[in-house]
């Protein structure tokens, strides 16, 4: 297990709980320490549904072990 602090580690560790807010413009606001995503309502549902299934597979991975990628899925290099 890689023992150094990855930059959402100290991020989240510094700056507190992730927020969310709806705006009243209809605007999605995530703010995670220093960084904020703004969506508008279809960009939040595609990005909420991404994660959706992302905690689906992590769910039913063990703890102990990375997920393996579906054959054929898209998946992005993680460094």
């Amino acid at each position: 297990m890689n023992k150094e602090m990855t930059d959402m580690d100290k991020v989240l560790r510094t700056d507190g709980p992730m927020k969310m807010a709806l705006c009243g413009y209809g605007r999605l606001h995530v703010t995670c320490g220093p960084i904020t995503l703004h969506f508008d309502r279809g960009e939040f549902l595609v990005f909420a549904d991404s994660v959706s299934r992302l905690a689906a597979i992590v769910k039913q991975s063990p703890a102990t072990l990375a997920p393996l990628a579906r054959q054929g899925a898209h998946t992005e290099v993680c460094h």
